[in-house]
């Protein structure tokens, strides 16, 4: 990325979400992108702002979104970036919203290049690579970008997009974005050659989506003028609660992308991109041993295989199973097939209805 291009950027961080798929290690308290996923002590959230300040080069443009709840988090896990806070989950197009509400008061002329907090990557170099090459992109021109990664099995558990006509280099147009699809269509998708994973990243100048705002989602542009007149002053946050609350919660993708006409891809050279969305997605980041099992903690296995045991606080035994995934938290425990991880988020649907707040 050119210098020119690296001082319009300004990098946001989504760390709303509480990662239910990852219950019972993530809760409301200490959701996903807060934990040490990794073999080191780096927080999902740490690692993704650590490489936000490496591609923009100056703490004032990286801004994490979060919510009320949460943000002592990140205060704790992000002491250099700007937090901004919701005031109720109204979902990612929102978020991004308000982000870029806040930025376009200070920066109009600026690219925002928004980040899940929660993914984990292998090649950071690559990856900063393929960010400044869609955010000089972004900057040139009247687009949406975000990053295609090249299937390496068809996973049912993302979405794909599909890319149309060549840019330049590695850059397409978006032909269409697809919702998770069944078994037999990831199949196809994987095999055409035309589809990458959606990587949930997405780069466009303010002016850009701002007037996306405008013309796919009008309500959610009118609630974004009236927060921009108030922004940094002390009725901010009264206003900000106002407008959120009769907000429709939609993602960026339902609200703007899969409307616009103007998305573009980076077709990525595979960076060991992983977005951790379930425990099974997190133990392929670890080598497994020769019975396919992957073990955190005291683990004794006895004739079990493909299985996947955290268990930090006690020593855990699985005995003559297989496709298992087995988390201690402490004060919960579960125990899931591996074809059901996508599954686990109805766990804590199920203890809410309960009551159960304190394992939430």
């Amino acid at each position: 990325m050119n210098s020119a291009a690296r001082k319009q950027v300004h990098a946001v961080i989504l760390a709303g979400g509480q990662g239910t798929r990852f219950w019972p290690m993530s809760r409301m308290t200490r959701p996903k992108p807060f934990l040490a996923f990794g073999e080191g002590r780096e927080s999902l959230i740490q690692a993704t702002v650590r490489r936000a300040h490496r591609l923009s080069g100056d703490w004032a443009r990286v801004w994490v979104v979060t919510n009320e709840v949460q943000r002592p988090l990140a205060e704790e896990h992000c002491p250099h970036a700007r937090i901004i806070t919701e005031p109720l989950p109204r979902n990612t197009a929102a978020a991004i919203g308000l982000a870029a509400a806040h930025i376009r008061s200070e920066d109009p002329q600026g690219v925002i290049v928004v980040l899940p907090a929660d993914h984990s990557i292998e090649r950071e170099e690559l990856l900063l690579e393929v960010l400044g090459e869609a955010a000089e992109l972004a900057a040139e021109e009247p687009l949406i970008v975000t990053v295609g990664v090249p299937p390496t099995s068809p996973n049912t558990a993302y979405g794909y997009i599909r890319r149309g006509a060549s840019l330049r280099g590695s850059a397409y147009m978006v032909h269409r974005f697809y919702e998770k699809p069944n078994q037999a269509r990831a199949e196809q998708y994987v095999s055409s050659g035309l589809y990458c994973w959606n990587s949930g990243m997405v780069i466009t100048s303010i002016e850009t989506i701002w007037a996306a705002f405008e013309e796919h989602m009008p309500e959610l542009f009118g609630a974004l003028q009236r927060i921009s007149t108030v922004v940094q002053t002390p009725r901010e946050e009264g206003v900000v609660r106002a407008e959120f609350e009769p907000l429709e919660s939609l993602s960026i993708d339902f609200g703007v992308l899969e409307l616009s006409r103007n998305c573009a891809m980076i077709w990525a050279e595979p960076f060991g991109w992983n977005d951790i969305g379930s425990w099974d997605a997190w133990a392929d980041n670890f080598a497994h041993d020769a019975k396919d099992n992957f073990f955190r903690g005291e683990v004794v296995a006895i004739d079990s295989r493909s299985c996947t045991v955290h268990s930090e606080f006690r020593l855990c035994a699985v005995v003559g199973v297989s496709n298992v995934v087995v988390v201690d938290s402490g004060d919960a425990l579960l125990v899931c097939a591996r074809d059901h991880v996508q599954d686990v988020k109805l766990v804590v649907d199920e203890l809410r209805k309960r009551g159960r707040t304190e394992l939430l």
